[in-house]
């Protein structure tokens, strides 16, 4: 099956719809009504995506718009993020523990769980790799093998300023770019770029915005190796170009009155557009070249998550 829209929203409340952009308009079909809380989403494959709730993992099928499958975590803690890889969902739990649940009876699977440390926020695969990567509060972001469940990377903290205080540590969400280097984003305002490659621990290229946190980015691994996409608490989204010296953003996106939820990327009229959800219960289109606000519309509840149309091979 493929999509008949382009991407899916999930609510606060629970709630899953179907957006379809249409000429100077979007078309919303609703897939699942108010029920439970909603904590993540995520894909899972073309006719499943992953939605979670407090300790459970839902599987939800888009044939016949139904709960097919129920995983219960048993781990102190709600669940902060799924990713998959292959048949195994990577769930990381607030409480600092990533569970490797297996979504088949397979055999011999050789991680069950380990600690990425308290305080997690955030769990992102990385692109086309047997790795994902984890951060949180105080918790820099680490990189790991799949396969062996050890850290192959770990960002140091940030260095103390001029006065030798500590700086903060607050990840909020991670990305990669198709050479492998991370970007990460912070709540105090702060995106980071690293090459775990390298053997230089603490960032490569940095960049501050004042009087605002990011909540969530989106890389631009189909357009570039160094373009970022960061939304903030206070409603605008910033474009950072990271072979620039300036630390400034290349273009800010305007028009949220509420903290950004959730970014991506799409093609509208043959153009880039960058999409958004936002806690004043909107949905955006920008143009990604000028910065111009294309279209938006009142989504009636509160949007958490916003995954997009997986691209057909």
């Amino acid at each position: 099956m493929t999509w008949d829209y382009d991407a899916i929203i999930g609510f606060s409340n629970g709630m899953l719809r179907g957006v379809e952009l249409q000429k100077k308009k979007f078309k919303y079909t609703n897939l699942l009504d108010a029920s439970v809380a909603l904590s993540t989403l995520s894909n899972f494959d073309d006719n499943n995506i992953i939605t979670s709730s407090k300790r459970k993992i839902l599987l939800f099928n888009l044939n016949n718009k139904k709960i097919s499958k129920t995983y219960v975590i048993q781990e102190s803690g709600n669940i902060i993020g799924v990713v998959k890889k292959d048949n195994i969902l990577i769930v990381g739990v607030e409480n600092g523990t990533v569970v490797f649940r297996p979504v088949k009876n397979i055999r011999n699977v050789v991680l069950e769980k380990v600690n990425a440390g308290s305080n997690l926020t955030c769990i992102k695969q990385v692109l086309a790799l047997s790795k994902f990567a984890t951060g949180g509060n105080e918790n820099p972001l680490k990189i790991w093998d799949f396969e062996t469940g050890k850290i192959e990377f770990t960002a140091k903290s940030p260095k103390p300023d001029m006065l030798q205080l500590k700086q903060p540590c607050n990840v909020s969400d991670i990305g990669f770019f198709n050479n492998n280097k991370a970007v990460v984003c912070h709540r105090h305002g702060v995106v980071e770029l690293f090459d775990p490659l390298s053997s230089q621990r603490r960032p490569v290229n940095s960049s501050t915005a004042q009087n605002t946190g990011f909540v969530c980015l989106r890389t631009l691994p189909d357009y570039s190796d160094h373009d970022v996409i960061v939304g903030s608490t206070k409603g605008s989204i910033y474009h950072y170009d990271f072979r620039g010296k300036t630390t400034l953003p290349v273009k800010t996106f305007r028009g949220s009155t509420g903290s950004i939820k959730s970014i991506s990327c799409i093609n509208y009229l043959s153009q880039m557009h960058v999409m958004s959800i936002s806690l004043d219960c909107h949905v955006r289109l920008h143009n990604f070249t000028t910065g111009d606000l294309t279209l938006q519309d009142y989504i009636v509840a509160k949007p958490l998550s916003l995954i997009m149309k997986p691209e057909e091979n």
